[in-house]
């Protein structure tokens, strides 16, 4: 094998582990955020809608939107989102990324 094809190899794996480790940490923020600041910040629950808004109801939160795909909600007391999940919300994440990058339901 040339040099040359070793080289662009190497540069590929370079890049597909970079890439992988954005998106790790990409990840990691957007599941984490939720836990982080004030109480009353915006979390989208991904998922099935009927579970979502059990959970929300189960949580002590209120519905703000739905979304395809996830159920916008807020919650006013500290520890909301460890409720949501013991409430059976399968993902929490931050609200605001997942409003802008989740469809309308009716879009």
């Amino acid at each position: 094998m040339s040099m040359t094809i070793r080289a662009g190899l190497n540069t590929g794996l370079r890049f597909s582990a970079l890439l992988a480790l954005v998106l790790a940490g990409w990840a990691l923020i957007m599941l984490g955020l939720p836990f982080v600041g004030p109480a009353g910040r915006l979390v989208a629950v991904v998922g099935d809608e009927g579970r979502a808004v059990r959970a929300i109801a189960a949580a002590g939160g209120r519905v703000v939107e739905v979304r395809r795909g996830a159920t916008l909600a807020r919650g006013d007391r500290a520890g909301f989102v460890a409720a949501l999940y013991a409430a059976g919300a399968p993902l929490v994440i931050e609200g605001r990324v997942a409003a802008g990058c989740l469809p309308a339901r009716g879009a």
